[in-house]
């Protein structure tokens, strides 16, 4: 199957950078349009009462959303593929579903590093229950890089 447009989720860990690689190689593959995604969810910063400023913390977040995403082009570049970024704030899930079917991508790229039960259990499940949510949600194709 081809690929028209593939959208790469990007944070900062190996797994996106290897995700970022992936996605690079697929879109050079396909001759598809390539967009890096990094969502900045600061839903948690809600409790934390030890800024009186919590959308210092944010904008730190945004700051280093923007290194990630920095990082995924330049992976992308050293592979002769040309990248576009975008920076969304709010529940990752959501912002992902809502950014595939936006710009009608057809294969979405997310790294994922392996996870203890208790971070199963803190961040709600799996990342294949997720992406199996999204394949249903959206009809895109799904890619976890590990």
């Amino acid at each position: 199957m081809g690929y028209n447009k593939i959208v790469c989720g990007v944070t900062c860990s190996e797994a996106s950078a290897r995700a970022a690689a992936r996605a690079a190689h697929l879109a050079k593959e396909h001759g598809a349009e390539l967009i890096y995604l990094n969502v900045v969810d600061s839903t948690f910063l809600k409790g934390i009462t030890v800024s009186s400023r919590p959308h210092h913390a944010e904008d730190a977040l945004l700051h280093f959303g923007d290194h990630c995403l920095q990082y995924a082009l330049e992976i992308a570049n050293v592979l002769g593929v040309d990248a576009r970024t975008t920076t969304r704030r709010g529940r990752v899930y959501i912002v992902i579903r809502e950014f595939i079917l936006e710009e009608g991508a057809d294969l979405l790229v997310i790294g994922h590093e392996q996870r203890t039960f208790f971070e199963r259990f803190l961040l709600n499940g799996e990342v294949e229950k997720h992406a199996e949510r999204l394949r249903q949600e959206t009809g895109v194709d799904v890619i976890v890089v590990e």
